[in-house]
């Protein structure tokens, strides 16, 4: 591992544990054990950090999930791709998700700004092109939205990884069933979107 990519993962685990302003940039090169001033002249500022972050934590989902949509799999398996790849970033990245949102209502204008220069470009355009055209040949339903699926798949994935302590305590689960409960959900969850927007 190079020395970016320590200050990186370090990065990532002090700003999802602590949140943007509670992280310290010396805490930072404390664990990616480089001493402040190198950690200062990879990165200027927490800022940069940051941007750098969400390049590299979006590209991965983004860009994998882009490939499902761009391929020539039919549309009801890129469906079921993408929930598969999408839950899996997530339970990678269990941290993220309310980082993100915390980042977002904290300061809205910020996030996306911050957003727009780490160049992250969501994937979804031709997944609903494709949603758009499957109308016209009677595949899925013709006064279904397709941003509601959009928001649907995130949902569904999302909630039970955001509610994780309220979903263990109202079901009286261990750590290990909730973990067999949320790899099981991702057929839970392709059913219910292909259900919803499939033609009768």
């Amino acid at each position: 591992m190079t020395t970016e990519e320590k200050i990186l993962q370090a990065a990532e685990d002090e700003m999802l544990e602590r949140g943007f302003e509670g992280a310290r940039m010396r805490s930072i090169s404390e664990k990616a054990e480089i001493n402040k001033g190198l950690l200062h002249y990879y990165f200027k500022s927490k800022e940069a950090l940051l941007i750098k972050v969400f390049q590299k934590t979006f590209r991965e989902i983004f860009g994998s999930l882009e490939e499902v949509f761009q391929s020539d799999a039919p549309l009801f398996e890129k469906v079921e791709l993408a929930v598969d790849k999408y839950s899996d970033f997530l339970i990678k990245y269990p941290r993220l998700p309310l980082f993100i949102i915390t980042e977002m209502n904290r300061n809205p204008e910020k996030h996306m700004m911050r957003m727009r220069k780490a160049g992250v470009n969501p994937p979804f355009g031709s997944l609903v092109a494709e949603l758009e055209e499957n109308k016209k040949s009677g595949l899925i339903r013709k006064d279904f939205a397709s941003e509601q699926f959009i928001m649907n798949m995130m949902g569904l994935i999302l909630f039970p990884l955001i509610a994780k302590p309220m979903i263990m305590f109202m079901n009286d689960m261990t750590q290990a069933e909730y973990k067999t409960l949320i790899t099981n959900r991702k057929k839970e969850v392709t059913a219910i979107l292909i259900k919803d927007i499939k033609a009768n």
